[in-house]
């Protein structure tokens, strides 16, 4: 399992030597990378082949971590350093508030305790339903940067 964590470090460090406005297109980024995670959940939910189940997995995992890096570095170019650990912090235990609820209730045989294929679609979902979020948001910013671009090259 280290492989994966040092294979999704290098995927992390790799991000600061790509040379795009990730202010402007982060979220289309983020909507991307959403969205490939879902596909491979999807594919641990419908395949019964262990290599390509841990094959997805490690796609998950070293996009996951791109995720998480380039979220932290859109949220921290906008925010000034006094607010880093207030911010930080909040997102750090709404995340963990959230991963905790959605396991309560996806996997705890109390609550629904579904099987682990169930499990993988519910989760492909979530992933999809974020990178539709992500995609929205992103073209909004996007067409916003571009209106900003047209009325500043028009004075």
């Amino acid at each position: 399992m280290k492989h994966l964590a040092s294979s999704g470090a290098v995927a992390a460090f790799a991000v600061g030597f790509i040379k795009i406005s990730w202010n402007v297109w982060g979220e289309l980024a983020l909507a991307m990378f959403s969205l490939i995670i879902a596909a491979a959940m999807y594919i641990m939910d419908t395949s019964k082949n262990i290599w390509v189940c841990y094959a997805s997995y490690v796609a998950f995992r070293c996009l996951y971590m791109l995720l998480i890096t380039i979220a932290t570095f859109c949220i921290a170019a906008n925010l000034s350093v006094e607010r880093y650990a207030l911010v930080f912090g909040v997102n750090t235990f709404i995340a963990l508030l959230l991963q905790t609820l959605l396991t309560l209730i996806v996997a705890d045989s109390s609550v629904l305790g579904l099987d682990i294929y169930t499990q993988f679609l519910i989760y492909a979902t979530y992933f999809a339903a974020i990178a539709v979020i992500f995609f929205i948001s992103g073209i909004c910013k996007v067409v916003k940067q571009r209106h900003q671009q047209e009325t500043s090259d028009e004075t």
